[in-house]
Order: structure tokens, then sequence, then C-alpha cells
């Protein structure tokens, strides 16, 4: 049996670097489950990857492969802990009430940079939840920009957290409005550059509202599908 965690990815292969994989392919239109375990629809799906992406068709997901897609494969424990934030240092809540996926893309390349956030996707008008107790710090119900319909929480230690690309605003809410843990702040959508791309919203974290951290391992932290 393939040993959980171990890369490159293969038939047989299981476990959370697995499940990040088919998040990313599922992010990037492929048809897969996301199960964590690497059965012939995985393989099929790396193999139109590659293709795309101008590499070997091998079927297999090697450190390179899954370094282009910015997903880390290491474990928590080997990684260097100045690296990211505390697990649950900042959220209370994860930010998509359900349906959702997501993978870390921290730092993957996109065209104004490397990414500075996590996508989490899911359908269309699927409920945006405030991560912690907050005040809306400032948004914008039109879409422009890059973020397109877009909102920014600050917390009461002036912590951000950005999500863009939303749907909409829930209805009332505007700068300067205290909102709770848990409480519906809009909808997922595909607004600003993410048009016609797969509907997400795009959360950043920014401790004192400095510059942003990876927001995977605080996702994780709070992501109550993620336990299994």
């Amino acid at each position: 049996m393939h040993p959980i965690g171990a890369v490159p990815l293969t038939l047989g292969a299981r476990g959370h670097i697995v499940r990040d994989l088919q998040r990313e392919l599922r992010r990037r239109g492929f048809r897969v489950r996301i199960d964590g375990t690497f059965g012939p629809g995985t393989r099929v799906a790396v193999i139109g990857l590659q293709r795309r992406l101008g590499l070997r068709r091998t079927g297999i997901a090697d450190r390179v492969l899954l370094r282009r897609l910015g997903i880390q494969t290491v474990t928590a424990a080997a990684a260097p802990a100045a690296a990211v934030p505390a697990a649950g240092r900042y959220l209370r809540m994860f930010p998509v009430l359900s349906g959702y996926s997501y993978t870390d893309s921290w730092g993957a390349p996109r065209s104004q940079g490397g990414h500075e956030g996590t996508d989490i996707l899911a359908p269309r008008r699927t409920p945006l939840l405030a991560v912690t107790d907050a005040t809306v710090d400032h948004m914008s119900r039109a879409e422009t920009g890059l973020g397109g319909i877009r909102i920014w929480l600050r917390d009461a230690e002036g912590t951000t957290y950005y999500y863009a690309h939303m749907e909409a605003i829930a209805g009332g809410l505007d700068a300067g409005d205290p909102v709770t843990a848990g409480q519906i702040l809009g909808t997922v959508g595909n607004s600003g550059d993410a048009r016609g791309g797969p509907t997400h919203v795009h959360f950043e974290i920014h401790p004192g509202g400095g510059a942003p951290v990876n927001p995977y391992p605080e996702l994780r932290a709070v992501d109550s599908a993620a336990a299994g």
C-alpha cells in the first residue's frame, strides 16, 4: 500500500496531500472526487493537467508539479515555526457556510504576483460568514478592481480580513457596522478579475493590519470538515 502522505503521488496514494491535489484539480476545471484517495479518476485529471501545462504526461504528481500548484508537501511539524501563525490564532469561524473546497495556494503564480490568500471554491450564492467578532472596515458593492464586490473586516486587535469576488454583500450592512462571528456578510460569486471563472471567495488575513499571512493553517484549524 502506498504510504499516507508520501510523494510522488501515484495510484493508491492517500492522505491530505492527495485531497489538496484534488481540490486544486477541481479549481482548474477537472471533475474529480475530493476523497483523499489517488484513484483512476485523479490520475486521468493529472494527465490532463500535465498536458495543459506542457509537462510529461505520466499521471504521477511529483514534487515539481505539486510545487507548481502551490501545494505543500511537508508536514506542519517539518515546516519552519515562524512561517505561519499559530493555527486558530485569528479565526473563530470558517468563512464559507458549506459545500466548499480549497487548497494551500499561498505564493502560487498569479498575474499580479504570488498568491496572497486562499481561494475557497463554493457554489454561487453560498453564504459567507464573519470569521470573528469585528467591524466592517470598508467594502464595495460595486464590481470594481481586481477584487470586484468585496469586504474588509477589522477586529479589536487591528487584524483585517479580506473577502473578494463576492456575488453580493448582505443588505443593510455598511462600513463601520459591527459584526459577530458567524454573521452572514454576503454570498460567493466570481466578480472582479475572477469573472468567467469558478465561483469562489479569495480570503486573506492581515495581522495587525499589516502584510498578509498564509490563511490556510488557520482555515484548517476551524474547518470541521477537515477533521476527517
